[in-house]
């Protein structure tokens, strides 16, 4: 439907509170140094909206709420369990068989830098550098770091060095799963604590958001984690059957990897493509792999993602890439896999809560401009090319007539406004509607002329001349043609966006009547429309495109008897509402 005058006025910029700045601003520094207690609840919060219809599920079988989330709470752990028992095997045989790799690894580059002249220079002047800065050192190397003082204390360090590294992870995890378990227990009372919290005044609201944000963010969990499962056990298998060295080791690394937006990918190809290029006899192995990795990448992004997503996250690129940056700084690499959903819970914020609506706008994939305005400002920008562009996508999906009515209509009403109201000068005026109007021509360039002809008059200035190029348009869509210079035309069509000045519409009625048989009026805004009615009566004075096409009817048609018909009203009832 088109947009009538008042939808395109010019309105104040909105946009978020100075306070709101400086809150989220707070808000951003609280999560960096709180990072080790919101990470485990974060976690938590997306492990429990996963689990959520598992748990429906067993208690809908018949299983108390207690045993089936302690059955989901052991799942958990066995599958966690199962993969750092297969990481660590798998990295702990890597390590014993990295010394046998590097025999081959030295062939291979050899063989690369072999016959290359700018690598060989490259090299040595790599190899003179190096000399210069131990000559300049006095040629004496560093010293090497003092041997331990027993073999003993140096296993015991490293144990206590690891058990060091793994408990703060292994404790963020374990408060996590806990957090998850009572959740899972207690979610309609969190779901009221959280209810009540954010007021009870808007109860509808916060329910459906709260519904929207579990069901999107739960959906896109899921189906992100049956995804990456697929594309771990592709990988996996495929490098078995290549050969690959420690093939289990990098599926389960391509499947965690792939959560990481848009480099995780490219990282679990990396890995055993190096160790395909270390351990391989000749160029098979790495061939082999980019190929394993086109195929189940492929499958995965092109056949599985389209069946298993019903709804996307409803964030752009952009947004998504931002976002990742954001929360890797704020928590490190986790914050890099819990970037996605993190932020589409934000966009549901934005979006079910009116004073966050610029989240929304910023993060979501919404359409940021309606199409009319989208339009409309391609000209505004001295871009007659995009908004042509846009123009032909509307005809190809809607056809040229409701282009004509949707795009270049609203445009033409936005182009009166704001040179009535002094927004534009009259050059930049000129240029648009002389832009509208070849939009308008382009649309039905390739529709054959009828026999009958109408002659389409703009009162005054360039906004009136391109609404006479868009019931011209119309008017040939309908089978009609524009009367030629001095041909006595069937119909004569006034066109007016704004309020005239009564001498220039009486010159205007006297052309029309002379040039037609027939005058008829067509004007978007009422007041210039209660105006050509006051002039033309007893004419009909039409609002919209959909009027004048259904007036005009076809050129087969006695064009009297379309335009006079019996007890016709001085102002015809507006088509658009």
């Amino acid at each position: 439907m088109p947009k009538g005058p008042d939808d395109y006025a010019s309105k104040p910029a909105s946009g978020p509170d100075p306070l709101w700045v400086i809150a989220a601003l707070m808000v951003l520094a609280v999560l960096h140094l709180g990072r080790e207690v919101f990470i485990p609840m974060a976690l938590a919060l997306l492990l429990s909206v996963v689990l959520i219809p598992p748990a429906r599920l067993l208690q809908r079988i018949g299983l108390p709420r207690p045993i089936a989330v302690a059955l989901l709470l052991v799942v958990s752990l066995a599958a966690i369990g199962s993969i750092v028992l297969l990481v660590t095997s798998q990295v702990l045989t890597l390590a014993a068989e990295l010394p046998s790799w590097e025999a081959n690894l030295r062939q291979k580059l050899h063989a690369l830098a072999e016959g290359s002249g700018v690598l060989d220079r490259a090299a040595g002047t790599l190899r003179r550098l190096s000399e210069e800065i131990g000559r300049g050192h006095g040629g004496v190397p560093a010293p090497m770091a003092a041997a331990p003082a027993s073999g003993g204390a140096g296993a015991l360090e490293t144990v206590l060095d690891m058990a060091g590294m793994i408990a703060a992870p292994a404790a963020s995890l374990a408060v996590a799963l806990l957090l998850m378990a009572y959740l899972l227990m207690q979610r309609e009372d969190v779901r009221d604590r959280f209810l009540r919290l954010a007021g009870l005044h808007d109860l509808h609201r916060t329910t459906r958001a709260m519904a929207d944000a579990t069901d999107r963010i739960g959906r896109y969990l899921l189906m992100q984690m049956m995804l990456n499962a697929a594309f771990g056990m592709g990988m996996g298998l495929a490098l078995t059957v290549i050969g690959v060295p420690n093939a289990p080791l990098w599926g389960v690394l391509a499947f965690v990897l792939r959560f990481i937006p848009f480099l995780g990918v490219w990282i679990a190809l990396s890995l055993p493509l190096i160790v395909a290029f270390a351990t391989g006899k000749g160029w098979t192995e790495p061939l082999l792999v980019l190929l394993a990795f086109a195929i189940v990448d492929g499958l995965v992004t092109h056949v599985l993602e389209p069946l298993l997503y019903g709804r996307s996250t409803g964030l752009t690129p952009l947004a998504l890439l931002v976002s990742s940056a954001v929360w890797t700084v704020l928590w490190g690499p986790i914050g890099l896999l819990l970037a996605p959903p993190i932020t589409a819970c934000l966009v549901i914020l934005g979006r079910h809560v009116p004073a966050l609506g610029f989240l929304e706008i910023l993060l979501g994939n919404g359409e940021a401009l309606p199409a009319p305005l989208r339009f409309y400002q391609r000209f505004l920008a001295h871009d007659p090319e995009g908004a042509q562009e846009i123009a032909e996508e509307h005809a190809e999906a809607e056809g040229p007539g409701a282009t004509l009515r949707d795009l270049v209509l609203p445009a033409v009403i936005a182009l009166g406004e704001d040179r009535a109201g002094g927004v534009l000068s009259a050059a930049a005026a000129a240029r648009i509607g002389d832009g509208l109007t070849a939009v308008a021509e382009a649309l039905v360039s390739e529709t054959p002329a009828g026999n009958t002809a109408v002659r389409v008059i703009g009162i005054a200035g360039p906004a009136d001349r391109a609404l006479a190029g868009c019931a011209g348009a119309m008017a040939t869509l309908r089978g009609w043609r524009q009367a030629e210079e001095g041909e006595a035309a069937e119909v004569a069509i006034l066109c007016a966006v704004q309020p005239v000045s009564a001498p220039r519409l009486r010159r205007a009625r006297a052309i029309a009547q002379q040039g037609g048989r027939t005058v008829l009026g067509l004007a978007p805004d009422a007041s210039a429309a209660a105006q050509l009615a006051a002039e033309l009566a007893p004419a009909p004075v039409l609002r919209g495109l959909d009027a004048l096409a259904s007036r005009l009817g076809t050129s087969r048609q006695p064009a009297a008897a379309e335009l006079s018909p019996e007890g016709e009203p001085a102002i015809a009832r507006p088509a658009i509402a």
